[in-house]
């Protein structure tokens, strides 16, 4: 029975490791990890990772989407972006990825989220100011911004990975 234990966690282990990596990719990486914590609750009767540990992940997910538009959006716009340009920098990195993943899976994501954020930002400052530098420093403001959201997005699901560990630990 111990053995069971040990590979489960082990395998629990390594698929929130992935949906921690997965994140980079705009892939919700913070539901699934609340998914896996549901599953293994579920598992263990709700013993060892309780409802409320379950609502604490919940209300963290939360927070971790909140956080990565906030900081995207917010980041982008302290550092010079406009509001259009930030907004649109959030839309070209979700169809950059997508559209690069295809080509080059895994790094695709990874280049295409940044050269995306990078591009919304400086084609829409572009074309409503006519400044080339000034869209430039609102490209790489929101390429900074998409950084920035992807750490906090990650640092919350570090939060959770080590919630629900320590939950099923003690």
């Amino acid at each position: 029975m111990i053995v069971l234990k040990v590979i489960g966690l082990v395998l629990l282990i390594l698929a929130m490791l992935a949906s921690l990596f997965s994140i980079i990719f705009g892939i919700p990486g913070t539901w699934i990890i609340l998914g896996l914590a549901l599953i293994a609750s579920a598992i263990g009767h709700f013993q060892e990772i309780s409802i409320w540990v379950l609502v604490l992940l919940l209300g963290l997910a939360l927070l971790g989407e909140l956080f990565e538009f906030l900081v995207g959006y917010f980041g982008a716009r302290k550092m010079g972006a406009s509001r259009r340009a930030s907004i649109s920098a959030i839309i070209f990195s979700i169809i950059f990825a997508v559209l690069l993943s295809g080509i080059l899976p895994v790094i695709g994501t990874i280049i295409g989220a940044f050269l995306g954020a990078f591009l919304g930002a400086f084609l829409v400052e572009y074309l409503f100011e006519r400044k080339f530098a000034e869209a430039g420093k609102a490209g790489f403001s929101a390429l900074f911004g998409r950084l920035g959201s992807i750490i906090s997005k990650v640092s919350i699901g570090v939060s959770m990975m080590v919630i629900t560990l320590y939950s099923l630990l003690r």
